[in-house]
């Protein structure tokens, strides 16, 4: 549910409150990326493959999701 992905925006009782589709899309996107990224050790190209998608891709959704400096600061 939206309330479990964002709690700051859960519903309150009675209210019919809906968080952005967008949002609830980019916040899947960003946990599947973190995770693809930690079974491959960091690997952009063998995350990349996990998630179907190209490097350039996965590249600038890193960079969309603030994901590309922390990987920048770890290597």
């Amino acid at each position: 549910m939206p309330g479990d992905l964002f709690p700051e925006h859960a519903s309150k009782p009675g209210g019919a409150a809906f968080v952005p589709l967008a949002d609830v899309r980019d916040a899947a996107e960003r946990r599947q990326i973190e995770r693809a990224l930690e079974e491959t050790g960091g690997q952009i190209a063998k995350a990349a493959a996990l998630l179907s998608i190209s490097r350039t891709t996965l590249w600038e959704k890193m960079t969309r999701f603030g994901l590309a400096e922390r990987a920048r600061s770890e290597t």
